[in-house]
């Protein structure tokens, strides 16, 4: 349930209400049950109770996979607590708590007031109870980079004589993402080397010249992709995790992105007519159900609001998924001649959809935002028109801000909007695993809706008809795409002309060098690039080395770097290093406005071009069944000759999903399992020839589909 509070009761009453109604989990039968619920796999052992690593070894205790891991949990001055978990041997040096912005001497052993942080006594805590830490009162999880390589870690659940093995990146990934927990991968006794070296900073400046600061990812793309991706956009500062699950704060680092495509995209549907308004974010149980199919395609994911304070709704009403039903019952009352027609309206809004369990990042989420149109037409003509002119500005979107080539085309009956006539679609592809993503729609919804909510008009002929009408939207689904697309084992990399800082000025100080003056031209470079339109941004911080500044701002992608020493202020020019690829020139100042320019442009069509070749490699081409697997498995898209058939479909589905769980575990390393469904039938695609037949069923073939894995 949602509580909503009007006049007649205080915030606080609500969070005091909150907190009683919020159930703990104290049990191994509840851990057991929440593992289960997130479809995560483990094994139990029972034994005598353990308290420290020896008791393992006293009482023959050994896991298949795991090794023996410790649990510890401290407290600072502030009264922040910090678990951290590691191999029962590890130690902790005074460099690991500088990493986390505090002191050894800060630190004591937790014991007291743990009970009511996590629900469990200080001698029971274990990486489990965070579930039960809903303050956020852990500032930090950390789990040392020596137990992060271990595929398999074992905890006990509140429980010393019983112990649960599970796959570390379902522990990381699945349970802790289901309330929104992240955890941090830190070198705990590389740590307390480092600070014990009198020539510590200059050790350090040297690791980050080389590319070694622990800004790092500790995650390569092309070993663990999720945890990759986690740490791109959390360590490029682009998200924030928050207390609901699935639920994330946009920072400004990704929602700059999201304002570069609010103000191209909103001036380009401009030109087209369509004017923004705004619509509530509730809907009546009433209106949702007037639709049947419209409300079967989204009753999983309607959250539905049903109290205020303690007391009960008369009527419970939903948080709106999509607004078809909230803006129809308007557009009934505002369409009554064919001269109200056409009405083309937009809104810029969030929508809540909560029926998945495992939220991914701006990919699936269980509040976005996003932009919905709905217009109203006289004729299917038209209606089809906007629907096409719209996908063509989502691919504009994609391929000429984003730098993300996608691939449009019609869904199937099955993947259709639920309750509309046709559903176009714009896919892309995440080259990292191989998976397809719906990049955005635009639907021709047919009279259906306008039928249901009698949105109808009188015609020239003074004869009463139904208007067509269209729906279509775009969502922060468009930054994960992008991130997905274009980053490396670095971090982040934006396309130029969604960066929120396009350059970067570093200036490079020696000790003999004349600091004010490097500044100083640092200053004039970054003032004279922002007169020419260029977002440029200077970091002038004397507190951190240029080495870490370089990868700092590779972290977050920014797609160009001027570096200004001595010598390029001797012969006045800047170092000019790109992100994407790292290549190295030099530009002289006299002309560096236009140069920027045109290396920004050459950046943004070279990550277009590249993210294009990687599209294509994984497209591929089959007729026959061994040969659709054999590419599907190989993390590729696939394109083959269908029938069409819905039965057709749902057996491709079923059958994929059951032979992929027959590959050998060695090759499911390598490979991506799971179900394959239809993206879209490509609007450009090669004619049939005559004789062609479904690659599946053998019925006579309608057209070709591209079938792929999908988020």
């Amino acid at each position: 349930e949602m509580c909503i509070r009007d006049s007649r009761g205080t915030w606080g009453d609500i969070f005091s209400e909150l907190k009683m109604e919020t159930v703990k989990i104290t049990t191994r039968e509840q851990i057991n049950a929440k593992l289960k619920e997130l479809g995560i796999e483990f094994k139990e052992y029972s034994h005598s109770p353990c308290i420290k690593a020896e008791d393992y070894a006293t009482h023959q205790v050994k896991f298949d996979h795991s090794p023996l891991i410790k649990t510890s949990v401290f407290s600072d001055k502030k009264g922040n607590f910090y678990m951290i978990i590691s191999k029962h041997d590890t130690k902790l040096g005074r460099g690991f708590w500088k990493n986390l912005g505090t002191s050894k001497g800060n630190i004591q052993a937790a014991k007291d007031n743990l009970t009511s942080v996590l629900a469990v006594k200080a001698e029971e805590a274990s990486p489990f109870a965070l579930i039960n830490d809903s303050e956020n009162k852990i500032k930090h999880f950390v789990y040392d980079a020596h137990l992060g390589k271990e595929e398999y870690w074992a905890f006990h659940p509140f429980d010393r004589s019983y112990s649960v093995e599970l796959k570390r990146d379902d522990f990381l990934v699945k349970f802790l993402s289901s309330f929104s927990r992240a955890a941090q991968e830190i070198e705990l006794e590389d740590s307390q080397e480092a600070v014990q070296s009198t020539d510590a900073n200059k050790n350090e400046e040297k690791k980050e010249d080389d590319g070694q600061t622990k800004l790092g990812l500790g995650y390569k793309r092309s070993e663990n992709f999720s945890m990759w991706y986690t740490q791109v956009i959390l360590k490029s500062e682009m998200i924030e995790y928050y207390d609901i699950s699935g639920c994330y704060i946009l920072r400004p680092w990704a929602f700059g992105v999201w304002e570069e495509i609010q103000t191209n995209f909103d001036s380009w549907i401009k030109k087209l007519g369509v004017e923004n308004a705004y619509f509530p974010v509730f809907v009546s149980e009433k209106a949702l159900n007037k639709e049947k199919d419209h409300v079967e395609g989204f009753a999983p994911e309607v959250a539905w609001v049903t109290k205020y304070g303690t007391s009960n709704l008369r009527e419970p009403v939903a948080v709106r998924p999509t607004s078809e039903t909230i803006m129809y019952p308007a557009y009934s009352k505002w369409i009554t001649s064919h001269r109200d027609l056409p009405l083309k309206l937009n809104q810029w809004t969030n929508v809540v959809r909560w029926e998945f369990k495992h939220p991914t990042p701006f990919i699936r989420t269980r509040e976005f935002l996003w932009q919905e149109g709905h217009t109203a037409h006289a004729t299917k003509e038209e209606a089809d028109a906007q629907v096409f002119e719209i996908l063509e500005l989502y691919r504009r979107v994609y391929e000429e801000l984003l730098a993300v080539p996608v691939i449009k085309g019609i869904k199937s009956e099955i993947e259709k909007f639920a309750g509309g006539y046709f559903t176009s679609t714009v896919e892309a592809f995440s080259p990292g695993n191989g998976r397809g993503i719906q990049a955005a729609t635009s639907h021709q919804l047919g009279q259906n809706f306008s039928k249901m909510f009698e949105i109808s008009f009188e015609n020239e002929k003074k004869e009463r008809e139904f208007a067509w009408q269209t729906s279509w939207g775009l969502s922060t689904r468009s930054i994960g795409v992008m991130v997905l697309t274009h980053s490396d084992d670095k971090g982040l990399v934006l396309p130029p002309r969604v960066a929120k800082i396009q350059v970067v000025v570093i200036p490079v100080i020696f000790k003999d060098s004349n600091t004010e003056e490097l500044i100083n031209s640092a200053r004039d470079l970054v003032k004279q690039l922002k007169e020419n339109g260029i977002k440029a941004y200077l970091d002038d911080r004397d507190n951190y080395t240029p080495g870490w500044r370089y990868n700092h701002w590779e972290l977050k992608g920014v797609p160009l770097r001027f570096e200004i020493g001595p010598k390029d202020l001797q012969n006045n020019q800047v170092r000019a290093v790109i992100r994407r690829d790292g290549t190295k020139i030099q530009l002289d100042r006299a002309n560096i406005a236009a140069d920027t320019k045109n290396l920004l442009e050459k950046i943004q069509n070279d990550m277009f071009t590249s993210a294009k070749q990687k599209l294509d490699a994984h497209r591929k081409n089959a007729s026959d069944w061994a040969t659709f697997m054999k590419e599907l498995n190989q993390n590729n898209v696939v394109l083959t000759p269908w029938c069409q058939s819905t039965e057709c479909e749902l057996k491709v589905k079923e059958r994929s999903g059951i032979e992929s769980k027959m590959i050998e575990a060695s090759e499911a390393e390598i490979q991506l399992t799971g179900s394959a469904k239809t993206l879209c039938i490509p609007l450009e695609q090669e004619a049939l020839k005559e004789g062609d037949i479904c690659f599946h069923c053998g019925a006579a073939a309608q057209k070709r589909v591209l079938w792929g894995r999908s988020y």
